[in-house]
């Protein structure tokens, strides 16, 4: 009997727990405000993992934008897998209409793929210990056993330069292998595949250009020239990555010669705005989880949830 009545107890609490979670609207925007000092607005984009950026994102994104009208400096906090990168180009370009001076992109949990792509055009880009960013390899989808999957598209580029060079072998087997491969890749679909690629490395090196690396590209071009190519190469490369959900963490970044330019705030856990930014990100993804939602959006004057 004691332990129905305990077992009641918790589920009592439990409950309780998630109602109070479910209308926490005050206990989320008072996080939020903590994270809004010396003048900065903050905006959050929060997806779980298999909500992907897509098209639709962008007239919810630009409302709540609006919520905040143009200001000095804004911080988004993503929270994304990604998905398409067009988007990701259109919400840059949106967060750059309301910013004027500052703009940063702190990243509580994981901005994989093209939400990677939003982060490298912010100035700065916050992180902490749960933090990570991926490679921005561009993806196609493929059909595989009647089931469709996303693969590189730097991995079929590889595929064809590999069965390139078996074409210059002198072991008559391989030239027959390498020539069967390349039967099999439509050329238009490769060329696909190449473009796809080059929107990464065009996009990520226009926003390294225009924003993170503003200053120091006019006092030392040929310098800069060499690390922004470096990290692009870096990010865009199936090769060094393997898979394109790699992690990437501030601790990574800080630690490999490409990527150790790219302006990175590391914030300790006990730091004021990490702690906040937590405390966000959890009162978030409760209220996510009961309401069955995907996505969220929230400013001190704007909450939106979607499927």
């Amino acid at each position: 009997m004691q332990d129905r009545i305990r077992y009641d107890q918790i589920q009592v609490g439990i409950s309780r727990a998630v109602n109070q979670a479910q209308s926490d609207i005050k206990g989320r925007r008072r996080a939020l405000s903590k994270l809004e000092q010396d003048e900065v607005r903050a905006a959050v984009y929060w997806s779980r993992i298999d909500r992907p950026l897509t098209r639709a994102d962008v007239l919810p994104f630009a409302n709540m934008l609006k919520s905040i009208g143009q200001v000095p400096r804004l911080d988004l906090i993503v929270v994304s897998p990604g998905g398409d990168g067009t988007v990701a180009e259109t919400i840059l370009h949106l967060c750059r209409k309301y910013c004027t001076d500052h703009f940063r992109v702190a990243i509580p949990a994981f901005a994989k793929s093209a939400a990677t792509l939003i982060a490298l055009g912010a100035d700065e880009i916050i992180m902490g210990e749960s933090s990570e960013i991926g490679p921005i390899d561009a993806q196609v989808v493929v059909m595989q056993d009647s089931t469709e999957q996303q693969v590189s598209a730097d991995h079929f580029l590889r595929a064809r330069n590999q069965a390139m060079d078996g074409l210059k072998s002198p072991e008559a087997h391989v030239v027959q292998a390498a020539q069967i491969q390349l039967s099999l890749l439509s050329p238009a679909f490769i060329q696909f595949c190449e473009d796809s690629m080059q929107f990464a490395r065009d996009f990520a090196e226009k926003q390294l250009r225009s924003h993170m690396f503003k200053t120091e590209c006019p006092s030392d071009a040929a310098l800069w020239d060499t690390r922004i190519a470096s990290i692009i190469k870096n990010l865009t490369s199936s090769s060094k990555h393997l898979t394109h959900g790699r992690m990437i963490t501030s601790q990574h970044i800080k630690e490999d010669p490409d990527l150790q330019h790219l302006k990175v705030q590391e914030l300790p856990n006990n730091h004021a705005y990490w702690v906040a930014l937590n405390d966000l990100l959890l009162r978030t993804e409760i209220v996510a989880q009961h309401m069955e939602v995907g996505k969220s959006l929230l400013t001190k004057d704007f909450e939106l949830y979607g499927s």
